[in-house]
């Protein structure tokens, strides 16, 4: 069993965003950060894949675009959709 802290998030949907709790652990023991995300515009779909974009850049692993992996967060129309 590993005694290495861990990273905890708690996400909530809003009626006009997300709400997120990150615990990080730090020298001192555990920081709280919370995180209000509100919908910019119309598309649900948009402003979700915005909110992920934003907890990669502010929680996610350090990369650019030489790493050998990177997170990408990207929409894109269903294998079905005939539009």
């Amino acid at each position: 069993m590993s005694t290495d802290p861990i990273m905890r998030f708690e996400i909530r949907h809003a009626t006009n965003g997300w709400l997120l709790k990150a615990e990080v652990p730090s020298s001192e023991g555990v920081e709280v950060n919370e995180v209000v995300w509100q919908e910019k515009h119309e598309d649900e779909v948009e402003c979700f894949a915005d909110f992920l974009r934003t907890l990669d850049e502010e929680f996610g692993p350090s990369t650019s675009r030489y790493s050998a992996k990177r997170i990408v967060v990207s929409v894109e129309p269903g294998d079905k959709y005939e539009g």
